[in-house]
């Protein structure tokens, strides 16, 4: 340890207790909850362990080789004169007249000065034996191999600690419009679920959050719990991008069940259906729709979410029907009230959930 800590220094010390911290948390917080914040932790340490250690690296290849007999220190030459020995030459003429003044000018005009100043910056690099040069080599070698490899080992966790939670119904890290069939095929998604709240502010931040993965919904209920008329897929801050257009029907004039289907099912728009007798009449004509699907055995690229959030109850048979067509076709059905499904009906569902707190959904 005497030996690696001479050779490194702190710079070198530095890089391995980055790397090593960050593959200590990654093991230890691998069944954690909190593994989310560890990995990112983890990854920051790796990514530092590997600017030093690259720093290290520049430091140890600049060492020379020490070829001194006695470990650098150069012996005394007797055959040389010194000034004032009786054995030694007279002194220089220049002196015997007196002190000087120097030219300063002709210093600088001197080439040679410089040349000596050069050599005695090189002659102050740091020396080592040739067998601790290559042992230092070797620790060189070994501490960039862990620091290159640490950091791509912890950004591979982030990103699939991150994919395994992006389709959950609640509790997803704050999402980005990558939603897809690569994604789906990495992350489990459920296709009936049920939501007990009646926190208008719960189902607000899960209609914004699945735009935010990329997908769209179709809202029925008896008012729109978004005040906005479009939401993005994009969102830091008070910054936003890529603007999705909300669709409200509150009255006359809605549109044809096909248009409405297709439109979600391309992710052209979302909409929101207030009107109880339109909400009705889509999720009854949403089964013929999805039923034809799967003639083609087609499916949306994107998941397209269908809340029913209407105080009148979903029938077992439909409830049932539509979570299987659902599956087929790419769609996922919430259904949201403030008291638990009747018992007919829980067994039908995927996953059932309670009102969360109020930082679950941004976690």
């Amino acid at each position: 340890m005497d030996k690696l800590c001479s050779y490194f220094g702190a710079v070198g010390i530095g890089s391995i207790v980055g790397w090593g911290m960050a593959l200590f948390l990654l093991a230890a917080c691998a069944t954690s909850r909190r593994r989310t914040t560890a990995y990112v932790v983890a990854l920051v340490l790796s990514i530092l362990g590997f600017i030093l250690a690259k720093i290290n690296s520049h430091n140890i290849s600049q060492i020379e080789v020490d070829r001194s007999p006695v470990g650098g220190a150069s012996l005394p030459r007797d055959d040389v004169p010194k000034p004032g020995d009786p054995k030694g030459v007279p002194s220089p003429s220049y002196r015997d007249a007196g002190k000087q003044k120097r030219d300063e000018s002709a210093k600088l005009k001197r080439p040679e000065l410089s040349a000596i100043a050069e050599d005695a910056e090189v002659s102050v690099a740091r020396r080592l034996p040739e067998a601790d040069l290559l042992r230092a080599d070797a620790y060189d070698r070994l501490n960039l191999f862990f620091a290159r490899i640490v950091p791509w080992l912890a950004l591979a966790l982030v990103c699939f600690d991150y994919l395994s939670r992006f389709n959950r119904t609640l509790g997803y890290l704050p999402p980005i419009p990558i939603a897809g069939r690569a994604v789906d095929a990495l992350s489990r998604k459920t296709r009936a679920a049920h939501l007990q709240t009646s926190d208008p502010a719960v189902v607000r931040r899960y209609l914004a959050g699945v735009v935010r993965k990329g997908e769209t919904f179709i809202y029925l209920g008896p008012e729109d719990p978004i005040p906005a008329g479009e939401l993005h897929r994009w969102a830091f801050g008070p910054w936003r991008w890529r603007p999705l257009k909300k669709l409200l029907f509150t009255g006359e004039g809605f549109p044809t069940s096909d248009f409405v289907f297709d439109s979600a099912w391309f992710g052209r728009y979302c909409f929101v259906a207030t009107r109880p007798d339109a909400a009705g009449g889509l999720l009854a004509d949403l089964a013929d729709y999805l039923r034809a699907r799967t003639v083609p055995r087609a499916a949306a690229r994107r998941t397209v979410n269908v809340v029913w959030a209407s105080p009148e109850p979903l029938l077992a048979r439909r409830l049932r029907d539509l979570a299987a067509l659902a599956r087929e076709t790419n769609f996922k059905l919430l259904v949201i009230s403030p008291d638990p499904p009747p018992d007919t009906l829980a067994p039908l569902f995927d996953e059932r959930l309670r009102q969360p707190s109020s930082s679950c959904l941004s976690r």
